[in-house]
């Protein structure tokens, strides 16, 4: 569906922003084809009809400097085996020779643990010409590729292949919002909060919000075809607790929601390396109100920072140091779909990491699809445009006066829509190096 969902070491150059502008236009005016005839008619606005279900299949082209022309089929599936869960599938293939497979799962309630929620995804992809941090380029020798202060073209080019699965289970506890309803019982009108139990209000796990600890066992290969093998493996578990306060998680006009996580890897199964990392993100929202053109006007504002605890122990293995250190894509990292979206996927890679976000939304009255329904199978909520800024540093070490030196910058703007309750998102971010528009699912925070 988003083609740079699927890898990490995939972004559009701004060469292909007008190309991948149109895609996402594409993917809301081609015809959907529903293989459930019962939902025919059906809106995502009745909820007590248990019996809702509904697909969406698009076809859709693509381009882009990594991938370069390609065509996919998308899939969105809603209420299938629960009336919460949301199915996201599509798979992309090139004429470069790329292919692309992914699929997600949302919501997936357990039905003897009713507060252990089970969110899935596994990803596949074969890459052609794909720039990597991993290792230096000869011209760059003596230079650490990734680090604050390494030069944009301290990368090697090769062909690859990326395997991912994450496994996240999240157990809700029996506190605050939580207390009474495992998912909340909302009044949204066309994609924006009305009214519900849930966060936005006065920050207080044990009297609003939904708190969850969270078990996700990840594992990830990637491999290049460069003149070393070089691969990154890594099979672990990242321990969360995590505590949503927003009015509405997808698409929140008020509340906050802050997350700690523990992530290990102990080296086992393949894995390049044992290692630890620590970190914390938190992100608040000011509602602006409505305007006279704008339903919606939110000011968003992220915090994330990550440490590896492991960086300096080091084993030596047939005469080799190996460090316990992460994969470059896991970690302290920036650049790509999420942080400082004005730099190519893990452009910054270290031990420690420090990140501010700040966005503008803007979410439009005038919504010239919203009637455009294809029978109840395509439910367009809104159009809205942002704009952004961040900044953020790497460091060999975690001190704060150090990653408040020299730090990068990223700013831009983008174009997001809701579609079958998934935002879909085309930001545009530029930087003293580059000026990327990368394409995803999801607000980014």
């Amino acid at each position: 569906m988003i083609p740079s969902l699927y890898s990490k070491m995939s972004v559009c150059r701004n060469r292909g922003a007008l190309a991948a502008v149109l895609t996402v236009c594409l993917l809301l005016v081609l015809i959907g084809v529903s293989v459930s005839p019962a939902s025919a008619g059906q809106q995502d606005t009745e909820p007590e009809d248990k019996s809702f279900k509904r697909l969406l299949l698009l076809p859709y082209p693509f381009f882009n400097d990594t991938i370069g022309t390609g065509l996919g089929v998308a899939a969105i599936a809603e209420g299938y085996l629960q009336r919460q869960m949301l199915t996201v599938g599509s798979v992309l293939a090139s004429a470069e020779g790329t292919y692309l497979a992914f699929l997600m799962v949302r919501n997936c309630q357990v039905p003897w643990l009713k507060r252990l929620i089970l969110d899935p995804q596994i990803s596949s992809g074969k890459f052609q010409d794909i720039d990597s941090f991993t290792r230096s380029s000869a011209a760059f020798s003596n230079q650490r590729p990734g680090s604050n202060e390494s030069d944009k073209d301290n990368f090697i080019r090769a062909d690859g292949t990326d395997f991912w699965v994450e496994f996240k289970m999240k157990y809700l506890l029996p506190v605050g919002s939580g207390k009474d309803a495992v998912f909340p019982e909302l009044t949204v009108e066309d994609g924006v909060f009305v009214s519900g139990d849930t966060g936005g209000t006065v920050w207080n796990p044990f009297k609003s919000g939904r708190t969850y600890i969270e078990l996700t066992p990840f594992t990830r290969n990637q491999d290049l075809d460069d003149e070393k093998d070089t691969v990154q493996e890594t099979n672990g578990i990242d321990v969360a607790l995590s505590y949503d306060n927003t009015d509405f998680r997808l698409n929140p006009s008020n509340g906050s929601y802050q997350r700690v996580f523990y992530a290990r890897d102990w080296g086992a199964f393949g894995s390049s390396a044992p290692w630890t990392v620590m970190g914390a993100e938190a992100a608040g929202y000011v509602s602006l109100g409505p305007s006279k053109n704008a339903r919606q006007r939110v000011i968003a504002l992220n915090f994330w920072t990550v440490d590896c605890l492991t960086w300096n122990s080091f084993d030596v293995e047939a005469n080799e140091t190996v460090f316990h250190q992460p994969p470059t894509y896991k970690g302290a990292n920036l650049g790509g779909l999420w942080r400082m979206r004005g730099y190519p996927a893990t452009r910054f890679h270290d031990r420690a990491a420090i990140y501010y976000g700040l966005e503008y939304r803007h979410t439009f009255r005038f919504n010239p699809l919203k009637h455009i329904t294809l029978n109840g199978r395509l439910d367009v909520d809104w159009f809205q445009v942002c704009g952004f800024g961040e900044l953020g540093r790497v460091a060999p070490s975690w001190t704060l006066s150090t990653l408040h030196e020299d730090m990068k910058w990223s700013a831009g703007g983008g174009i997001r829509t809701m579609v079958n309750n998934i935002v879909i998102r085309a930001d545009l971010g530029a930087s003293s190096e580059d000026a990327i528009l990368q394409l995803f699912i999801g607000h980014p925070f």
